[in-house]
């Protein structure tokens, strides 16, 4: 890091909305500056820490990383200060004359006594008063600025925090810097935590208290919960408070009172969470007492003769389970039909959707990601769509916004959703909140894999519940157990470590490497020249690499930062915190945004680099544009989680799997990895960890009242 101190000679760009500002800094000699210096104006003297990096379009550059703004100490800088057009009704003329009356006190003046500058030739009462506000806005940004360094946040966080609150920010985060958790995305409780400590907030004081309550119960969210038992949530609270856990059922009590939390039985919900399961448990029941409208015309007997007929048209050797599948999807308000891999799902749903088509049933496809929405439309040979775009999400505002609801459901007699293990509760409840009367909709799934990113167990809480018709496939078709990924996936569901190749033999082979950096550089070999050059891969598009963590040596930062120098260590770039953005990256959205139709999970490329504050990412031929403001919602993707990898199907998948991951070894992790994989599935690491993963059924419980509310449902 450099730090380089000159004058402000011009700024050649700015976005008003995220601070990003290109300027020319004359110090003893000019350079060209790139970075968040919002409120900065020609004629300051900055002080700037960063880096020089030569880029590919706009040559050599300064990239700041942090900033202050320094009191000119001369004369002539105090001029070129005030002479800049920086404050309202003072230009070069009328600076001139300022500074010959109060020469090199004229800034404490602006400071401190203002109304002084009646004592300046020319200036009146409603000149003074146009110079006062103007100068009162830039000390309140250039103080904000001060304030927040100093409490430790980055330039990039101050000028979204600005953006949040306006000239308001600094009186707002001295009452309460909790509010930055809601209102900032970014935010979370221990940086807003560590802002109120420096500002010399009580320890025990209600708004930390509350403020640490509702942390849990958010990070519970995060972590799959729909709700946590109470004696959970103050434990939880008092640990990361270090207060009394009496002091936490004070506060937590409050809460309650005043709608921030709902209690059911001492039983904590965030209310969102607490209306959608509620809701999704009423409007499941719902379906399953009723019979689709437009199918309930056709009974048991003449399904089954169509059946025969399809079988014997398309030479289909169906499993009695299929047919019972096909049936319970036919003759039921709602049903599930689940299997592993092999086993015929594809060609049930593909069976289903011929049975509507030939019956002139309007169906609706949908699964939860543009990749998974795609290949169920191949499949079935009908347009499929993502949820959202099937509910007509609409922009604007935080969480699900739908067009499509119980006032405008959507038109179709029947609804198939694919990959429901990726569907959380407040998803659900909106998807089922659309299902017009009479319509039937099917859900399919493998139980087997990790439940959703988001709170609930949505589809284990359906088929524990016993109140939808549910078919599990699990004969493996002949065709299908000759591949190496599907019998190692049934291995592994059966508690079995699956045979293991050194060699690449089929397309399921493990590479045996104990020690952790050599495992990283056979990782990084495999991908970036070993698979392209024995099966004509694409590194970057064919070829995924999946890690349990994001931490340590084989987590996906680490990995990812290797395989983007390996595979793409361009010139042109553009930089956000210690993450490079270069043109051909994979990359990653990890916030969902309505705004701009992107989500969670969204996996693409960047296309371009606009110029030094913008880029583009290409999804699936969908080309979005980022700014600054919102670079942090994208990670490089050469290496995703497992979690994140749910709903997708990779051409061919690495997984590193050694006892670094031993917290996360678990068996629905490993099976749901290895089922990414189409063509090709690459293990490396230690066998030991493999097993240590196979025998571990034992998964994360995660609370959820969905079930049982089902239940009550139906027998209430």
């Amino acid at each position: 890091m450099e730090i380089i101190q000159g004058i402000v000679r011009d700024i050649t760009f700015r976005n008003e909305e995220n601070g990003f500002t290109v300027l020319r800094l004359d110090g003893p000699q000019p350079v060209l500056c790139v970075g968040v210096m919002p409120a900065v104006e020609p004629g300051e003297t900055l002080k700037v820490t960063g880096e020089f990096q030569m880029h590919a379009k706009f040559g050599r550059q300064f990239a700041v990383s942090s900033f202050e703004t320094v009191r000119p100490l001369t004369v002539e800088g105090i001029a070129a200060l005030l002479g800049s057009g920086l404050i309202d009704n003072i230009g070069e003329v009328r600076a001139k004359k300022i500074i010959d009356v109060f020469g090199l006190t004229t800034l404490d003046i602006l400071d401190s006594q203002p109304h002084r500058l009646r004592e300046v030739p020319g200036i009146g009462a409603k000149t003074l008063a146009k110079i006062k506000a103007a100068w009162g806005k830039r000390k309140n940004i250039r103080d904000l600025m001060v304030f927040l360094q100093q409490c430790s946040i980055t330039v990039n966080m101050a000028s979204k925090i600005y953006g949040a609150y306006g000239d308001e920010a600094k009186v707002k985060i001295s009452q309460n810097p909790y509010c930055l958790i809601d209102d900032v995305w970014g935010v979370g409780f221990k940086k807003a935590d560590a802002i109120a400590q420096k500002l010399g907030f009580e320890h025990d004081s209600y708004k930390r208290i509350r403020a640490g309550l509702t942390f849990v119960m958010t990070e519970a969210a995060a972590d799959g919960h729909t709700f946590l038992p109470a004696s959970s949530l103050l434990s939880a609270a008092a640990a990361i408070l270090e207060v009394p856990e009496d002091k936490a059922l004070f506060s937590l009590d409050h809460l309650v009172k005043e709608g921030v939390l709902v209690s059911d039985e001492n039983r904590i919900y965030l209310p969102h969470l607490y209306g959608a399961e509620c809701s999704a448990a009423a409007l499941l029941a719902a379906l399953a007492k009723g019979r689709a409208g437009a199918l309930a015309k056709f009974d048991e007997r003449y399904v089954t003769s169509w059946l025969d007929s399809y079988a014997a048209g398309n030479r289909w050797h169906a499993d009695p389970k299929q047919v019972a599948a096909v049936h319970a999807a036919l003759s039921h308000g709602a049903s599930v039909l689940t299997g592993g891999p092999g086993t015929g799902k594809t060609t049930t749903l593909l069976v289903i959707v011929s049975f509507l088509r030939a019956h002139n049933i309007v169906a609706a496809l949908a699964a939860p990601t543009g990749r998974a929405a795609q290949r169920m439309g191949s499949i079935a040979g009908l347009r499929a769509s993502t949820i959202h775009r099937l509910l007509e999400y609409r922009p604007g505002g935080q969480g699900y916004r739908f067009a499509r609801d119980a006032s405008n459901p959507v038109d179709a007699d029947m609804i198939i959703v694919d990959e429901v293990s990726m569907i959380d509760i407040v998803l659900m409840r909106s998807l089922l909140a659309a299902v017009r009367p009479g319509t039937s909709i099917l859900f399919v799934g493998d139980s087997n894999q990790l439940p959703s990113i988001g709170p609930g167990t949505v589809l284990a809480d359906m088929i524990a519940s016993g109140a939808l018709a549910h078919v599990e496939l699990t004969t493996v078709f002949r065709q299908a157990a000759q591949s190496g990924i599907v019998t190692a996936a049934h291995d592994i569901m059966a508690g079995r470590t699956p045979a293991l190749r050194n060699e690449p033999a089929g397309n399921f082979f493990f590479v045996k490497e104990e020690d952790p950096d050599l495992c990283c550089a056979a990782l990084v070999d495999l991908v970036v020249h070993r698979l392209p050059a024995r099966y004509g891969l694409d590194p970057a598009v064919d070829i995924q690499v999946l890690s349990p963590i994001h931490r340590g040596v084989l987590g996906t930062q680490h990995l990812n930062a290797l395989l983007k120098g390996a595979l793409n260590a361009g010139a042109s770039h553009i930089k956000r915190g210690e993450t490079e953005f270069s043109a051909g990256d994979k990359v990653m959205q990890v916030k969902n945004d309505y705004d701009r139709g992107v989500f969670n999970g969204d996996i693409g490329f960047v296309a371009d680099i606009i110029d030094v504050s913008e880029i583009a990412v290409d999804f699936d031929g969908t080309r979005v544009k980022y700014e600054p403001k919102n670079l942090d919602e994208l990670v490089h993707a050469y290496c995703i989680s497992i979690h994140k990898s749910q709903g997708c199907e990779f051409p061919a998948v690495v997984i590193p799997v050694t006892t670094q991951h031993f917290i996360m070894l678990q068996r629905n992790l490993i099976y749901t990895a290895i089922t990414r994989a189409r063509k090709l599935c690459v293990l490396v690491g230690m066998q030991r960890a493999l097993s240590i993963a196979v025998q571990n059924n034992q998964t994360r419980e995660r609370y959820s009242r969905l079930r049982e509310r089902i239940v009550e449902r139906l027998n209430g």
